[in-house]
């Protein structure tokens, strides 16, 4: 019981971040259609970023980690300035595969720079201090309690942008009818600037909690890529930001209580399992739904 209580506090901490990660993803695959594998890159230039300022001018914590979360948000933005959108115009019918192969192989170099530049290995990356939190038979810090209070804020500035604001109803518009709110006057490609530079902020923040977690290394957006690609097509690119919090829960927790019966190695691939049998039924509901409707019309 105690094993299970403690690996369910790590689900639900470690469930927001999913969340949160997940939602912007779903959000820039909704509203622009790109399948942005970049956004690994993103994520793991915030705490190099901040790392790297703070070792070179001496700044503290809080002001790195802003420039950190900056150069997350701007890389978003050029990617889609610089890369996504040429290669869109260009590519005609094949925009869709154009621009994953573009992001895949943009990130892979980026990585590969990193590597190139800093080392392949670890660096450590401090902050605030760290402390052990005892809650009965759980144990957690207050980085975990940190960076889940951080995504669910996230998640929820999210939703209020969209619901409340101007800009909101603006990338709801683009999200459902690109054409159609191109015509009503909305600058859809202005839209997608402002969707990039959310995802952006959002992984940089996330990030940034991780660092100071663990450690910073160029491969660390690997694993949150597929996480956030995971949450982003259970909860539906359309769909509210809570949704993707939601289910950010579910597969963290899914994740944990896996290793109640399966090794750490193997644990993920219960995640995986839910995804492939999510897809197997939404395919047979494809297939079964219109045979189905047009019977009980012929019956009827």
């Amino acid at each position: 019981m105690e094993d299970f209580l403690q690996l369910t506090i790590n689900g639900v901490f470690r469930g927001a971040f999913y969340g949160a990660l997940g939602a912007g993803l779903a959000l820039i695959l909704g509203v622009t259609g790109r399948f942005h594998f970049s956004y690994a890159l993103t994520y793991t230039v915030a705490p190099f970023a901040a790392y790297g300022i703070a070792q070179a001018v001496g700044l503290s914590f809080w002001p790195a980690a802003l420039v950190g979360v900056l150069a997350a948000v701007l890389l978003s933005v050029a990617i889609e300035l610089l890369i996504y959108r040429p290669v869109a115009a260009r590519a005609g019918a094949n925009t869709l595969l154009a621009v994953m192969v573009s992001s895949l192989g943009f990130s892979i170099v980026g990585v590969a720079l990193l590597q190139l530049l800093l080392g392949s290995g670890s660096v450590p990356f401090y902050g605030p201090p760290l402390q052990a939190i005892t809650l009965g038979p759980v144990l957690f810090t207050n980085f975990d309690l940190f960076q889940a209070i951080t995504s669910v804020v996230l998640v929820l500035a999210l939703t209020g942008l969209l619901v409340w604001t101007p800009i909101g109803r603006s990338i709801r518009a683009t999200r459902s009818n690109p054409q159609l709110a191109g015509a009503l006057g909305i600058r859809t490609s202005r839209i997608n600037i402002v969707v990039f530079a959310i995802g952006g902020l959002i992984t940089g923040v996330c990030a940034i909690w991780y660092g100071l977690q663990y450690t910073v290394d160029p491969i660390m957006g690997d694993r949150v890529i597929i996480y956030s690609f995971v949450v982003a097509f259970l909860a539906g690119t359309r769909s509210s930001p809570l949704r993707a919090l939601a289910v950010g829960a579910v597969v963290a927790l899914l994740e944990q209580w896996a290793t109640l019966v399966l090794s750490v190695q193997w644990s993920q691939t219960a995640v995986f399992l839910v995804l492939v049998v999510y897809m197997i039924a939404l395919s047979t509901q494809r297939i079964w739904r219109p045979w189905l409707t047009n019977r009980s019309r012929a019956t009827a």
